[in-house]
């Protein structure tokens, strides 16, 4: 195949690269750097026939370029909590309401999903991906993958039971997740300690990534009373922050900016919640890791 016509090809399924890519690494930053790197594998090795759909040969590149990534990551020590990154989904997804057996694209982009997929191995993130969302047969998952196909039916089973499904965010989370955000800026900025801490379920946890250029725990804060201090305490280490309210991964997440009064402090975030059925907030991840931010448009 010329090379004109391959990037033809490729720039028509570069998206869907970007969105298995995504959801393979949690980081927009790293799905570009595997989208990148599967379109030189295209230019300088491309499929031997060129008479073959093209497709299926970029998303096995591509799945496996993941799978690489993620094993890589695994083998190195973490400064902290490793979160995923934030992006925005593409518009048309957000009127998706829940469905009643699958997932689709913007379930398995939503924050708690990513997190919930860590839980698995590359290989059973891999397998999980193609088949449950990217509707990959089981044939079409084995040969992107090189493995056989009973192999692919055990390794989805043992995914499926080591995933836990998080809420979907359909546009009553939505509407849950925005009032529980401004709430908790509200209480934040009149400095109201029982306003912040009525916020949360008695087990509500915190945590945050800032990728080992800012300072964050090394395991979540426990506890409505620890949380809430945690957050009125933090507001003193810097300017009046900006907060804007963005849609990030299918639900509102708070964007904020500040100007902090330590180096070790992140002038840039997001946060994402996790409510249940009653509004009441159950997690609070912050990410200021650079690397993790890049796919966010800051003004």
């Amino acid at each position: 195949m010329e090379a004109a016509a391959l990037t033809e090809s490729f720039e028509a399924h570069r998206r869907l690269l970007w969105s298995l890519s995504y959801r393979m690494t949690g980081c927009a930053a790293d799905a570009e750097d595997v989208v990148q790197e599967t379109y030189l594998r295209a230019l300088e090795r491309p499929p031997k026939d060129d008479t073959a759909p093209l497709k299926p040969w970029l998303v096995a590149v591509a799945v496996n370029l993941a799978k690489d990534l993620l094993r890589r990551r695994r083998t190195r020590a973490y400064p902290g909590i490793w979160l995923p990154g934030p992006a925005a989904l593409e518009p048309e997804a957000l009127a998706v309401e829940p469905p009643q057996t699958g997932f689709d694209l913007l379930e398995s982009g939503s924050y708690a999903f990513l997190v919930a997929l860590e839980k698995l191995t590359p290989q059973q993130r891999a397998v999980f991906l193609l088949r449950e969302v990217f509707d990959h047969s089981v044939a079409e998952t084995a040969a992107a993958l090189r493995l056989s196909e009973a192999n692919v039916k055990v390794i989805l089973h043992r995914a499926r039971k080591a995933l836990v499904r998080p809420t979907y965010p359909s546009k009553a989370q939505r509407e849950l997740t925005q009032r529980a955000l401004m709430a908790f800026q509200e209480a934040l900025a009149t400095q109201d300690l029982a306003a912040l801490e009525a916020l949360f379920a008695p087990e509500v946890r915190a945590c945050g990534d800032g990728g080992g250029a800012y300072a964050t725990g090394k395991a979540p804060i426990v506890g409505a009373a620890a949380v809430a201090r945690f957050f009125l305490g933090l507001t003193k280490a810097g300017s009046s922050p900006t907060f804007e309210l963005r849609l990030l991964n299918g639900l509102p997440a708070q964007v904020g900016m500040w100007e902090p009064l330590s180096p070790q402090m992140a002038p840039r975030w997001t946060l994402h919640l996790e409510v249940d059925a009653a509004g009441r907030i159950l997690w609070l991840r912050a990410v200021s890791a650079p690397r993790k931010l890049t796919a966010l448009a800051w003004g």
